[in-house]
């Protein structure tokens, strides 16, 4: 009998610019052989073949709606583990539930702050998988904490390639993320104000925290105006993760400079066979070998006008060995269907 898995996540919505791919994460345990139902705060089109709970989020239901239905649904499904993907808030609401039914929990996280939320949650959990090392670096030398690499759908990012006349030229380099200043797009211009003219920047995202995002987003225009970048730089937006199967075949190389954590876009660009220009600390966790000396405008820009492209399938085969969805949970499963 496969072992029941309640699945907790922020969003399903196979729509979402951000967060469509917790859908594919949730099929992947079913995949694995999970009975799997899903709890999520927001709920948009799926085409999940199991329940998918909603709390309210996309109705609109207040917080404290949403907490009392998340309690009602923990303390009446029927379960054997849990995994909480993303969301310390939820964690932290049901270890009181799962440590007095002794459920084993399990918690996927790749920030750094030891939230509140996550110093309650904590309380209940088995293990806490991150993408690398630096993540959650409070809980370093806790056995709990199991760096696990990331994990992308291969199968959902095996996208055709586009013959070389219908894509962008070595020197239109592209970025996808949310534009949060995390993501360190002012480092990126700086960058690219360093390059030759025939050098472009195209940009896929979006502001997504209303308390910060936009007054970095102003700080971003006028960096482009003071470093005369206006006709180099391309916002597009955002767009569905789905449509992004046919953004990233179009380029040759990709460009993001996260410096701590593995971005799961380069991850997809590099299934796509997008050449990755990334910081060291991003590129040792990827097992990436190239990566600029130094996180400097000037480092990075020496090494972009000498990168060399790679060949998709040594990029694909990187991705699909270390950091591929199907491996990342089997990684996971190893503790999980034991309940260790």
């Amino acid at each position: 009998m496969a072992l029941r898995l309640l699945f907790i996540t922020p969003r399903i919505d196979e729509a979402h610019d951000e967060l469509a791919f917790a859908s594919l994460w949730a099929k992947a345990f079913a995949d694995a052989g999970y009975d799997v139902q899903v709890i999520c705060t927001h709920k948009g089109t799926n085409g999940l073949p199991f329940p998918v709970h909603s709390l309210g989020g996309e109705n609109g239901v207040s917080r404290l709606g949403q907490f009392f239905r998340f309690q009602k649904l923990i303390t009446t499904l029927s379960y054997d583990r849990v995994f909480v993907h993303m969301t310390t808030r939820w964690l932290g609401a049901g270890a009181w539930w799962w440590r007095l039914k002794k459920i084993p929990t399990y918690l996927w996280f790749t920030h750094y702050t030891r939230t509140l939320s996550l110093r309650i949650g904590e309380w209940a959990v088995k293990r806490m998988f991150t993408a690398t090392a630096e993540c959650l670096p409070q809980y370093e030398g806790d056995p709990r904490k199991i760096v696990t690499g990331h994990g992308i759908d291969t199968a959902f990012w095996d996208v055709p390639a586009l013959a070389e006349t219908e894509r962008e030229p070595a020197t239109h380099l592209l970025a996808v993320h949310r534009l949060s200043r995390s993501k360190r797009f002012d480092l990126l211009l700086k960058t690219l104000a360093l390059l030759p003219p025939e050098y472009h920047l195209t940009h896929y995202g979006r502001p997504m925290d209303p308390r910060f995002d936009p007054e970095y987003v102003d700080e971003i225009q006028s960096l482009i105006r003071s470093l005369h970048l206006e006709n180099r730089v391309t916002f597009k937006g955002s767009v569905p993760t789905k449509d992004l199967r046919f953004v990233y075949p179009r380029f040759r190389a990709f460009i993001n400079l996260v410096p701590r954590t593995i971005d799961k876009t380069v991850l997809e660009a590099m299934y796509a066979g997008l050449t990755p220009i990334v910081t060291r600390g991003q590129a040792d966790a990827i097992g990436f070998p190239d990566a600029p000396r130094e996180e400097t405008p000037e480092a990075i820009a020496e090494f972009v006008r000498h990168q060399a492209l790679w060949p998709r399938e040594k990029l694909r085969q990187i991705v699909e060995e270390r950091h591929s969805l199907r491996s990342l949970v089997q990684k996971m499963n190893r503790y999980m269907e034991p309940g260790i």
